[in-house]
Order: C-alpha cells, then structure tokens, then sequence
C-alpha cells in the first residue's frame, strides 16, 4: 500500500517538474525567437480616451463702454463770445442752473434793420394814434360812425403791437434778449439733472447761435451718471442670437475683479451706416447696468467693458475633444480602438466651445477614442 502510494506521489511531481520546465523553456524560446521580438516591436501601441458628458457653452465678448443713461448737449442761442462760466466739469447741476453767459456781439447790418423798422414802427404808431383821437372826439359827438370809430381804434391797437414787436427786435439784435419779461437768452441753462461731463468752451471762445437747420456750438455736455448703459456693436451672425430682456455679465478693463450685469434694452433694427460704408455690417445694442450692491467701484463714462454672452447652451451631452475630430468630405469621423484594430467611426457633431464638441450620433460613453499625439 505504502508502495503504491509513493508511486503516484512520484509520478505528480515528475509530471509537474515536466510541465513547469516546458512552459519556462517555451517562454525563454519565445524571447529568443527574432521573428516573435520583431513582431512585438511592431505591434502599435494607442493613448486611449473615452466621450465624457459635460455641459458646452458657445460664447461671445463684445467691446464695448459705459455711457451715461441720459446725456444731453446743452448749445448755445446766441452768438458771442463766452464771458463767464459758472460751473466746472464734473459739477453736479440741476434744471435751469447757469452754466454760462455769453456777451452778444451783434451783427451791424440786423441792427440797423431792426432800427429801421422800429422807426416806421414809431411813425405808424404816432399816425394812428392821431387818427384815433380825432374819431374819438368826432365819435363823442354823434359826427362819426361807430363803425368808422371802432377802425381807428383797431388801427391804433394793432400799430402798437407792430411798434412793440419792433422795440423787441432792436433789443434781441442788439442784447439776445428782452427786459420785458427779464429773461436773459445770453445766460446758457442747464436743460436737465444731472452732472457736467465736458465743457466744450472755454471764457473768451466765440461761440455761434444754433440756426434754424439746428446746428450750433455745444456749451456743455450734461450726463445722468447715477445709472448707466453698456453700449456696443455687433456682427449680423451675432445679433441674430440676442433678444431684448436677456441679461449677461460684463466686466470692467480698468477692474479685473468688477462683474456687472447687464439687461439688454436696445437692438438697432438697422445697421450702423459708419461701418456699412467700410463694408462692415454692425448692429448697435445697449443694455442698462446693475452693479452689485456691495461694490465701492465708482462707474465712470467711458469705460471700457466686455461683455460675455451666452448664445448657446446645452447640457449634460456626450463630448469629446475638437482634436479628435477629423473631416473626410463633408463627413466627420473618429478614429476608435475596438478588439486591438482601429476603427473609423461616422459623428453627427452638435454645439462647440471651441475646446469640445457635442457628439450627438456615432459614439458612446463605452468606446475608446485614440488620442493622436
């Protein structure tokens, strides 16, 4: 029995030994064998990677700058030369506040018409008024016709409005005003509240009445500064995807850290003609900006801001990078590592931030994308 035992016994552990040494060999024959290392070394290897899911967002800055919410050119009515300014820049001014008064220098050739007219204004006043109290005194004693009196009545009435009207003339031409009602048209008014942005005169320019076609010399510029506007121009590809209402953030050159926001409130319905002429198609826009409360930034016009904003979005999509993908034709493609062989694999490409691209047909989360290097 013992025998027969230490014979099986024996016959396991040659047949192991056998086993183990056949492998050992086979493996130090396979390392040695140059067709097998040939091969090895030419077996490619591939940097694999896999569609994530992520949220793209196509964006877009604009240059643009901060404008006051309400701005106004305050021009001159007379014309002369600037004898006093009253306020500086950056004064804040209200409704009918002084900003300037200016010396009339009048014209020799409207004074002397003015003249001339106050004169026959003055001989037809006094000829009219001779006339009246004659009919007056005929009239008083039944001699004259009441109808007859009531002419030279109206007669002289409206030959003292005509005398009136003259004398006018004369003080406008020689003073640009009246002492009538006591108004001074020299005095140039502040015509809204707000605060003085620019003074585009300084004491001793002569300055020019604004004429009848509406053009004259500004005085002052007056902005509201207590709210803003951001102001810019886009492209016709990019206006196309903004709506009035919609907000996005904007950020400020001269403060890295300041984000406003902004809600757009204008969008031209016609194309700037100044960029039109230079065979660019822009759109002006303008949203009104909040600034957070606890900002101690001080806003000031003509910042310049960016503003990113959102065109697109799309959320939680299977992405891979735009590195990845490859164009044959109008196909796009990827190439793909399935059972050690590469495959090309037909995409249907969707949003793009310009880093990854949304995959919408073709791939899943499960294949293994060659990364080319």
């Amino acid at each position: 029995m013992r025998t027969r035992t230490k014979f099986i016994l024996t016959i396991i552990i040659f047949t192991g030994g056998a086993f183990a040494y056949s492998k050992v060999y086979k493996d130090q024959w396979n390392r040695l064998n140059p067709r097998a290392f040939w091969r090895k070394l030419d077996q490619p290897t591939f940097q694999t990677t896999q569609p994530t899911r992520r949220t793209i967002v196509r964006k877009k800055v604009f240059s643009g700058s901060l404008i006051p919410h309400k701005e106004v050119q305050v021009e001159a009515h007379v014309t002369g030369v600037v004898e006093k300014l009253f306020v500086r820049v950056g004064d804040a001014v209200q409704q009918g506040t002084p900003i300037a008064r200016i010396k009339i220098q009048p014209s020799p050739q409207k004074v002397e018409a003015a003249a001339s007219k106050l004169r026959l204004a003055a001989i037809h006043l006094n000829q009219a008024r001779a006339k009246y109290l004659r009919s007056k005194q005929l009239f008083s004693k039944k001699m004259l016709a009441k109808e007859d009196y009531e002419a030279a009545l109206a007669t002289w009435a409206q030959a003292k409005e005509e005398w009136t009207a003259a004398q006018k003339a004369l003080e406008l031409s020689q003073r640009g005003y009246t002492t009538a009602k006591g108004e001074s048209a020299n005095i140039v008014k502040a015509t809204i509240k707000g605060t003085i942005l620019d003074l585009s005169v300084k004491e001793g320019s002569m300055v020019q009445a604004v004429s009848e076609k509406g053009s004259g010399a500004t005085v002052a510029l007056i902005g509201d500064i207590d709210r803003f506007l951001f102001s810019a121009k886009v492209s016709e590809l990019d206006v196309v995807h903004l709506t009035k209402g919609m907000t996005f953030t904007a950020s400020l050159n001269a403060f890295n850290d300041e984000q406003l926001q902004v809600t757009l409130t204008k969008i031209a319905p016609k194309a700037s003609e100044k960029e039109f002429k230079d065979e660019e198609i822009k759109f002006e826009i303008e949203g009104v900006v909040h600034k957070p409360k606890k900002s101690k930034v001080t806003l000031r016009a003509g910042y310049l801001a960016l503003a990113e904003v959102i065109l697109e979005q799309v959320d939680d999509v299977l992405a891979v990078s735009e590195s990845m993908i490859q164009t044959e034709g109008t196909t796009y493609f990827v190439k793909c590592l399935c059972a050690d062989k590469v495959v090309k694999k037909n995409v249907v490409l969707g949003l793009s931030d310009g880093l990854y691209v949304e995959i919408k047909e073709g791939l899943t989360e499960a294949d293994h994308l060659i990364v080319e290097t």
